[in-house]
């Protein structure tokens, strides 16, 4: 929303510069007034004391006004952040941009007007109080413009001094084509980390700095601008001037999280946070006699209905239940397809649940008719390369786990017997000792395509359980329904027990095969192990509708017409390794000597960069180009630009500190004539190369206290790597 003017008001300097100071509102029913200014101190920048290293150099404005009436600006006073804005000009140019601080107002009570008031204005500090909302792949630069739109702030451009690059050219990296998984910006409970986090972060592993100066915002690193930048002398205004040196560290540490989870696909739900409004059926532990409802002992409570921010999609009539145990089943909460009972409430007797269990395949040419009816979030996973064969594959497969609860019983949670459908529940024993869920697995890309799909039709309708390229397979396109199943069935008696009864939970794909299974099947987790898809993207889980099932002799009975249940819990997709086991990625670890003198050690955690190891598919922290993981950067090395080979970003990033901390810097501090823009500083009586790490500046006084340190360009000779 555009913001205007609803104050304005201007100044002249001690030294006569003209300065303007406007501020801005969502508000549109004001008109613009004009304001006047103490004429001590009107207006003081603060750029508060950061290392070299630190990405984000904020700033706080302290403006004071005079209230010509009682509590004239009271209605600056906020709670929410980004309504006010202040843009404060220099001989015409835009100087500086903040937000203002919308909890903090005081003035003084006991006059009524003619009394000083004063305002505080924070450049970066708004992104404290936002959160990150983006996902998917993003750039680098994104995620940059992203964080600087939310911060609400005005600038004319931004400025960068970077000097790292890729090894194919010289020239500095192009932040719009290095990307990130935005995912990497939440915690494992989903919570977003804040837009300054998110800065911070990203520019980090760079050994990148962000000011806002003169109008402007920069981005440099400090190799960059040893070379680049212009340097200017300071102007000592004041006789208060100081010199000290900066800090010398011993080691350096830089620790990497790449944040690589198991688990890509999680659709559990919350019990106690599902359908809380919804009407509940009782069900008692055995089947009540003469055909009605009559209480005797309760089993469960179970509810039904829609619910909005679950992790699941549903469509075609499914629905999400509630499971309350009383002295049956668990406390559990999915989702329902069908339900054929008549169950107890509070007002009378109801029927709940589709109404029958409709046969969605053409059993005599297995074409599936099935349609979905949970759709899962997509989740990102990278590309590894793996070779075929079931026995042969990488270091990483896909393991899905769904858990089915298809039953005949009135009761699904109690033992089988002639209160609770103890004949149709051997009739399950006998007919369905192989049983299949319809599912589609696919892979898309950012906007949602189709690239491939996955397809194991071939392994269900064969007389075997063999899993390779020609029945077990990635397949290019959107596939139809039918192309792929989930296999429930006891794997220590197929002959005459069934997979469905209760909850149960997918075995490996296995055909009409009667003879013993692999025995690593039996140490493994049950579940789906399929190869990692051939290209990067997203994954997507889709369930249909219906049961598709034969019994031992590979015949099938119309187990549909006396089944009570079919719900769904639990979908997930999880990367493991070749024994089957989660994955274990821990975090990357690099440490040099910096001067083995010095007392103070120095630690410094990221969350992007890069890993010595090759690739995890579902690590989100590393850094790409498409969905590549780049291996490498350079930086220059000296005046002519050549470069040290490729080394990981973690290296270079040590290769500053080394370069800022290994030795001596001095530092110098006092009052100097205004900086009004970003430069790189000299002294007419030390040596070297300056930065500024924190300043104050008094713009009616035309003058600047500041705090700078000595720095070097990079250098990596004699680092010592432990």
């Amino acid at each position: 929303m555009a913001k205007q003017i609803i104050y304005w008001g201007e100044f002249r300097s001690v030294a006569g510069t003209l300065y303007r100071v406007e501020i801005l509102s969502d508000d549109k029913s004001y008109t613009a007034q004009r304001v006047y200014f103490p004429y001590d101190t009107p207006i003081e920048i603060e750029w508060n004391e950061v290392d070299k290293l630190e990405p984000v150099q904020g700033a706080c404005l302290t403006l004071s006004l005079v209230s010509k009436a009682d509590r004239q600006f009271i209605d600056l006073y906020s709670i929410e952040v980004g309504k006010v804005r202040i843009d404060v000009y220099r001989e015409g140019k835009l100087y500086w941009s903040g937000m203002l601080d919308p909890e903090l107002y005081e003035e003084p009570y006991s006059q009524k007007k003619d009394y000083d008031v004063s305002f505080s204005f924070s450049d970066f500090a708004p992104l404290d109080r936002k959160k990150w909302n983006k996902t998917g792949i993003c750039s680098i630069q994104e995620v940059i413009d992203t964080c600087l739109s939310e911060s609400g702030i005005n600038y004319t451009e931004l400025v960068k001094y970077i000097s790292t690059s890729i090894p194919e050219t010289k020239e500095p990296i192009d932040l719009a084509t290095l990307n990130v998984l935005c995912e990497n910006f939440y915690d494992e409970e989903g919570e977003a980390m804040t837009m300054r986090e998110v800065l911070d972060e990203t520019l980090r592993p760079f050994a990148l700095r962000m000011v806002q100066k003169g109008g402007k915002i920069y981005l440099y690193d400090l190799n960059a601008i040893y070379s680049d930048m212009i340097a200017e002398e300071v102007y000592w205004d004041s006789t208060d001037a100081q010199l000290g040196v900066d800090e010398v560290y011993n080691n350096v540490k830089v620790t990497f999280s790449p944040y690589a989870d198991a688990e890509l696909i999680n659709g559990e739900l919350e019990h106690d946070e599902m359908l809380p409004d919804a009407d509940t059926y009782s069900f008692s532990v055995e089947h009540p006699s003469y055909g009605m409802y009559n209480p005797t002992i309760a089993g469960f409570s179970i509810a039904v209905g829609e619910q909005e921010g679950q992790p699941l999609k549903l469509s075609n009539g499914a629905q999400f239940f509630r499971i309350d145990s009383v002295y049956s089943g668990n406390d559990e909460a999915g989702v329902i397809w069908a339900c054929k009972q008549y169950v107890g409430r509070p007002n009378g007797d109801q029927f709940i649940g589709q109404t029958y269990f409709p046969r969605v395949f053409n059993q005599s040419s297995g074409a599936c008719e099935s349609k979905p009816i949970i759709t899962t979030k997509t989740a990102f996973i990278r590309t590894v390369t793996y070779q075929s064969g079931r026995f042969n594959r990488s270091k990483y497969q896909l393991r899905i786990n769904l858990d089915v609860l298809f039953d005949v019983r009135y009761n699904p949670f109690e033992s089988a017997s002639g209160t609770n459908e103890g004949g149709n529940w051997e009739n399950l024993q006998d007919w369905c000792n192989f049983g299949y869920i319809p599912v589609m697995l696919y892979l898309k890309d950012a906007d949602g395509n189709i690239l491939y799909h996955y397809k194991n039709r071939e392994i269900m309708e064969s007389n075997h359980y063999v899993h390779d390229t020609n029945n077990s397979r990635w397949v290019a396109g959107a596939g139809q329904w039918g192309d792929m199943f989930l296999a429930y069935y006891d794997s220590g008696n197929r002959k005459s027990a069934s997979g469905f009864g209760g909850w149960q939970t997918n075995k490996m794909m296995c055909g009409y095969y009667r003879e013993g299974l692999p025995k690593n099947w039996g140490i493994m987790e049950d579940g789906e192990y399929i190869d990692a898809p051939p290209v990067s993207g997203y994954l997507e889980l889709q369930i249909g509708s219906g049961v598709h099932q034969f019994d031992y002799k590979r015949e099938v009975k119309d187990i549909y017409s006396k089944a009570r249940w079919l719900m769904y819990k639990n979908p997930t997709i999880r990367i493991v390794n070749g024994n089957g086991k989660d994955i274990d990625v821990e975090d990357v670890e690099d440490k040099a000597w910096v001067n083995i003198a010095a007392k103070e050690d120095l630690e410094i955690g990221t969350i992007i960069g890069t890993h010595p190891d090759g690739v995890c598919p579902s690590a989100r922290g590393l850094i790409m180009q498409g969905y590549t993981p780049v291996d490498g950067f350079c930086r220059p090395t000296d005046a002519e630009g050549d470069k040290l080979p490729a080394r990981r970003l973690e290296h270079l990033l040590i290769g500053t500190v080394y370069s800022q901390y290994a030795t001596r810097h001095n530092t110098l501090s006092g009052t100097v004539r205004v900086l009004p823009d970003m430069k790189v500083l000299t002294d007419a009586s030390t040596s070297g190369k300056y930065v500024l790490l924190s300043e104050v500046q008094d713009l009616m006084q035309d003058t600047s206290e500041i705090l700078m340190s000595e720095f070097t360009a990079d250098c990596y000779d004699g680092i010592e790597y432990e």
